[in-house]
């Protein structure tokens, strides 16, 4: 007997369920009124959850209204569908709602709008031609290659078409599982499901709008304090590989979230002009933190010096701790008026050490990373007073993603050196020989799980391709042990309340956790498959087999046309010394006026940007075979003088803001020539300065202190500036010689004009 057939006992299964530990002590003051606790553990966990709401993270909710909306889509068809095909249709519908949720994630409504819609008609198309082709298996071949391929190159578009390109490939292999179906019932059923919940996505990203732009700003605030707590661990370890491998990696990963955030927020400057200011005052925040490593080599290792370093590192762990206040706050639709930054305990430095003049510029420092904080705290405070915002609507929108699919970007990969076709031809060949392969297997009722597999473990690059093996075969094992467990409770409706659980947690882990999601999408394909076709019963064991056969497929075929990054890493390191001197160039020359202000923010962005790219590629290669690696040396050594050379170009920047006047018309007048010769440094045409001992010796720092008179430590900045702009540009073209590339590089107006 089938087991979903068998009558239900009356016992019962509490689904696994993972979230905050229950608490230990009291709730506290955040527990809401009005919530009644309710006996047990679990359902003081459950009570404890829900009274937390609003620090949900974005994935949680964005994966609640997927699961959500994907119900509801079977819901209505199962009601709506003539009475002959209501189970089926039903079925067809969420399967193909979950296709087009694939690309339902948070963001602009309209953005998002178009994603879902452009990802459900691409399953649609898919659906279709499944059930013209599906008995000749030569065709069929061919449909997975042209699926395979055109999915892959979707990629050419960037990021935006990432969530899209997967859904034909998942609508494929939803088709394929199911039952021989007449084409009028799988084109009807399909169009409901994806315009049910085409519907459903933009009703609930109106009603989440707000929320989800808290979440992203949340998140921009979580990652700066995450960054700052590498800086501080980076700082009291006396620069460890590990600190700055963490270091690097928050750097990398916090320009990802600044530009997500940026995406959400800016376009609401005129209704919500608060997050904006906070979002603004975290951008430099970010800024001013990254000036904080300057001068630390001059503090030395005597018993001061130590004592110099450990005020340091306190104050930073104070300012994260600081920025996690607002975050929680900001959740909790709260003002952080309780938030007090206690005087920074420095340690007593005589008057005749040197390091004295220096705790004085390390004070200014923090006191300017104190002044942003403060600031964060009380935009976020709606009875404090909002300065007026530095930039407009207009100036603001220069800072967006590019929206639209432009045919420029699908043309400028037609050559066999692009990574996107080359992956795309890579896809081709492998989903096809795995469609092919499962067809010769012993157990070929299944063959587009073998599809599936290598479709979702083979990546762009091998280090993605390696961690989405280990995880996709980890989490299938788990799934098939939780699916054979849940067909000892035969009961229908909770196969069917566990699959939507399924489709939510896969959905908002894929980005997060993906053992979470491996697990999660093998729980849900089972039980789709079998609900869509009852006389089949659970193949576990047929889905772990062709899961481990996928990933194995997979992982050779990363061998196949292969797109190292030593292949492409000299564009992305040209374009980071491109991006550098453009920024030399508007940093140290840009009139003080509301446009020079927008350049600088401009190609400070780009640089930062260009950096962490060339960072996370960096990370990638290290996962490929030793032969191909890039020179490792050499390109650590130019993202740690590059990002040490930003800091420079953020302190000019800042104090040509503040303290122009002070300087005079002579040192502004030395600024421009400096530009130039930093920007011909970092093209490798500028030596090391012979000075720099001398710039490392704290007896020789300026005889005055940096408030009694600012020229001498502008001229030293930049002679210090010019030692770290030459060594990496040095670094730069051993690096680009060594990966046997052109190291000539065109003129920032040429290089960047396009950008």
């Amino acid at each position: 007997m089938n087991p979903l057939q068998a009558p239900a006992g009356p016992r019962g299964r509490t689904s696994g369920r993972s979230g905050p530990p229950t608490p230990t002590g009291p709730m506290g003051p955040r527990r809401q009124r009005g919530l009644v606790a309710l006996p047990g553990a679990a359902d003081r966990s459950l009570s404890w959850l829900l009274g937390r709401w609003r620090q949900w993270p974005v994935h949680w909710w964005n994966g609640l209204t997927v699961a959500l909306g994907v119900a509801l889509v079977q819901l209505v068809v199962s009601h709506l569908a003539p009475a002959e095909h209501a189970h089926i249709a039903s079925q067809l519908a969420m399967a193909c709602a979950i296709c087009a949720s694939l690309a339902d994630l948070p963001g602009s409504l309209s953005r998002n709008f178009k994603r879902v819609a452009l990802g459900g008609l691409l399953a649609l198309v898919a659906v279709v031609a499944v059930p013209l082709l599906r008995n000749h298996h030569g065709w069929m071949g061919a449909l997975v290659a042209a699926m395979a391929f055109g999915s892959a190159l979707m990629m050419a578009w960037g990021q935006r078409a990432a969530a899209v390109s997967f859904a034909p490939i998942l609508a494929m292999v939803f088709a394929l599982a199911w039952p021989p179906l007449p084409l009028t019932v799988v084109v009807a059923s399909g169009a409901a499901g994806v315009g049910l919940y085409l519907g459903w996505a933009w009703l609930s990203g109106a009603v989440l709008q707000r929320r989800f732009r808290r979440l992203a700003l949340a998140e921009a605030l979580r990652g700066l304090a995450q960054l700052l707590q590498a800086r501080a661990e980076l700082l009291g370890s006396g620069g460890a590989a590990h600190a700055m491998q963490d270091w690097l990696g928050n750097e990398a990963q916090l320009a990802e979230v600044l530009q997500s955030t940026r995406d959400q927020i800016f376009p609401h400057v005129q209704d919500d002009p608060r997050s904006v200011a906070v979002l603004l005052h975290v951008i430099e925040l970010r800024d001013l933190m990254l000036a904080s490593r300057l001068d630390l080599e001059l503090i030395g290792e005597d018993p001061i010096g130590q004592q110099l370093r450990q005020s340091l590192v306190q104050r930073l762990a104070s300012l994260t701790q600081a920025l996690e206040t607002c975050r929680l706050a900001l959740l909790n639709d709260e003002a952080p008026r309780s938030l007090v930054l206690a005087p920074i305990a420095w340690p007593s430095v005589s008057a005749q050490d040197p390091r004295a003049r220096l705790q004085a510029l390390l004070h200014d420092r923090l006191t300017h990373l104190d002044g942003e904080v403060l600031a964060i705290a009380q935009a976020l405070d709606p009875d404090q007073p909002l300065p007026p915002l530095p930039l407009d609507q207009v100036q603001l929108n220069q800072f967006l993603t590019p929206e639209g699919w432009p045919i420029s970007l699908l043309k400028a990969q037609w050559r066999l050196d692009s990574p996107v076709l080359r992956h795309a031809l890579r896809s081709m060949l492998a989903l096809s020989s795995a469609y092919y392969i499962a067809l010769a297997l012993p157990w070929a009722s299944h063959p587009h799980w073998l599809v599936l597999s290598v479709a979702v473990v083979l990546r762009g690059t091998l280090d993605q391709t390696l961690a989405r093996r280990n995880m996709r075969v980890l989490g299938t094992a788990i799934g098939c042990g939780l699916i054979l467990l849940l067909t000892m409770v035969p009961n229908l409706t909770l196969w069917t309340v566990v699959l939507q659980v399924a489709v939510g947690i896969a959905h908002a882990f894929i980005t997060r956790r993906y053992l979470v999601t491996a697990i999660a999408a093998t729980v849900m394909a089972l039980l789709q498959a079998h609900l869509a076709d009852t006389t089949h019963g659970v193949a576990a064991v047929e889905r772990l087999a062709d899961t481990v056969l996928g990933a194995a497929l997979a992982w050779a075929f990363s061998y196949v046309l292969p797109a190292w990054e030593r292949r492409h890493l000299p564009r992305s390191l040209k374009r980071a010394r491109s991006a550098l001197q453009l920024y030399v160039k508007q940093a140290m020359t840009a009139e003080l006026t509301p446009a020079g202000a927008l350049s600088q923010r401009l190609a400070r962005r780009q640089a930062y940007d260009a950096l962490a790219a060339l960072s996370a590629a960096l990370q990638r290669s290290q996962s490929e075979p030793r032969r191909v690696r890039p020179p490792l040396q050499e390109l650590s050594t130019v993202l740690d003088h590059g990002y040490r050379l930003m800091a420079h170009l953020s302190m000019m920047r800042q104090t040509l803001m503040r303290r122009a006047a002070e300087l005079g018309p002579e040192a502004l007048a030395e600024l421009p020539p400096h530009a130039l010769r930093l920007q011909r440094a970092l093209e490798g045409r500028e030596p090391v300065p012979h000075t720099l001992q001398l710039l490392q010796d704290w007896s020789l720092l300026p005889d005055v202190g940096p408030m009694q008179d600012l020229r001498p430590w502008m001229r030293r900045r930049l002679q210090v500036s010019m030692d770290d702009a030459a060594r990496a540009g040095q670094a730069a073209e051993a690096a680009l010689v060594a990966m046997g590339a052109d190291p000539s590089t065109e003129s920032v107006q040429n290089s960047l004009s396009g950008e």
